[in-house]
């Protein structure tokens, strides 16, 4: 199973404000010769149906003296998720969830923002003190 990171509390209800609801947690994505766990998928309604589903990663970039390590891993655990969602029946968008502030400290540097464009990486940026969603960057 996954690990709690400590800031997907505040992150899951800045996304229930948002009008999203947890449909699992862990969401488990399987490839043919495991599972992998994302840290949960959500539902949204459209026009009264419960319609649009994601799955969400969470990396809170605790200790900027981390950014670095931490990024790598986000990237490739990213990667990784998006293609074994993308072989499944169920090949929803998948979107790294972060908190503002470790969003605004990492973007200041170009080739983090090189390497998430490159990459194509999804974010939902989240203001943890108001638990509000601040930036969505498909």
């Amino acid at each position: 199973m996954t690990a709690l990171d400590s800031c997907e509390p505040q992150i899951i209800r800045a996304l229930e404000k948002d009008g999203w609801a947890v449909l699992r947690k862990p969401h488990t994505i399987k490839t043919n010769r495991r599972s992998v766990f994302a840290d949960f998928s959500l539902q949204r309604g459209v026009n009264g149906r419960m319609e649009t589903i994601i799955v969400v990663e969470v990396k809170c970039f605790a200790n900027e003296d981390d950014d670095l390590d931490e990024l790598y891993r986000a990237v490739g655990q990213y990667q990784y998720y998006r293609l074994a969602l993308n072989r499944t029946e169920q090949a929803y968008p998948l979107y790294l969830a972060l908190p503002n502030v470790a969003y605004y400290r990492l973007v200041t540097d170009t080739t983090v923002q090189e390497i998430l464009r490159t990459n194509a990486v999804k974010l939902i940026v989240v203001d943890l003190v108001e638990e509000v969603v601040v930036l969505w960057l498909p």
